[in-house]
């Protein structure tokens, strides 16, 4: 009788390990998780992790829109897609704020200066990687914002007051930029593009200095629109829902989102629709 019942446990206990190692099941508990929350176990399916599976069913549910901004890489796994994935869909926040003179504001998608401090400083976008696919971001303040490679900068790389001033376009921080390049950023030059609320223009390949430029018809103290197409390879400006011309060509790899403040100012960030397309 002792042996019966204790087959009868091992039965159950079989059962309902069968379930939780079920692919099915993992997709379904994996959609109340976000990326951090996932991680590998021995089983697999098709050669790849139960969670790993999960990710994959996941992203399968994609729009065509995420899909065409997160072509996976052949050496990327599915739990990481699927974190940049819910970055896409997530409220782009800075992530990385570098200099004395720089605060949130309500939120960390606003960025201020501290009163009374004149130091150039910036926040990074990193965590909001774009790879591919068509990007639209809204900025209303004042001073400069762009695009640049998603690097990370930590103070301890640097000496007592090397980071009291800090923008990706300085020239003494090129060489410290340059050095975490990847195969992901591909063979395009174009580093950083970036244009200033006075309508002033330029970008950076960190090797030389670059000419600026002025936008024609360009209006101040009105929110201004930048769209990263990385099916082309531009980075255009818009105001009032009309675009004002291409800032730069020939981008390709990695960028995120930066702003860059001195003096009395606030720059606030929103991702909007891409003119003239539906995102979803």
């Amino acid at each position: 009788m002792a042996r019966t019942r204790n087959a009868v446990k091992r039965q159950k206990v079989a059962t309902v390990e069968s379930a939780l190692f079920n692919p099915d099941v993992v997709f379904l508990l994996a959609a109340l998780l976000d990326s951090r929350d996932l991680c590998k176990r021995p089983n697999a399916v098709d050669g790849l992790s139960l969670v790993e599976e999960a990710a994959r069913r996941l992203f399968e549910c994609a729009s065509e829109w995420e899909r065409s901004c997160l072509r996976k890489y052949p050496d990327e796994g599915w739990i990481e897609l699927y974190h940049h994935l819910l970055m896409l869909r997530s409220k782009p926040t800075f992530d990385q704020l570098v200099g004395m003179n720089i605060l949130y504001g309500e939120e960390k998608s606003i960025i201020r200066t501290i009163p009374g401090l004149r130091l150039s400083s910036s926040a990074l976008c990193s965590n909001h990687v774009m790879r591919s696919g068509k990007h639209f971001a809204i900025f209303t303040g004042r001073d400069l914002f762009g695009v640049v490679r998603p690097v990370k900068v930590r103070r301890s790389d640097f000496g007592e007051g090397e980071l009291y001033r800090f923008s990706p376009s300085m020239r003494n921080f090129w060489e410290y930029q340059l050095r975490q390049r990847t195969a992901r950023w591909t063979d395009s030059n174009v580093h950083s593009c970036y244009l200033s609320t006075d309508g002033i223009y330029c970008w950076d390949d960190w090797a030389i200095d670059r000419p600026t430029m002025s936008i024609d018809g360009f209006q101040r103290n009105t929110p201004i629109g930048l769209l990263l197409d990385l099916d082309e390879g531009s980075l255009s400006v818009y105001q009032n829902g009309q675009r004002l011309q291409t800032l730069k060509d020939g981008l390709s790899g990695e960028y995120c989102w930066f702003a860059t403040v001195w003096e009395c100012s606030s720059i606030s960030m929103e991702r909007g629709l891409t003119p003239g397309e539906h995102q979803g």
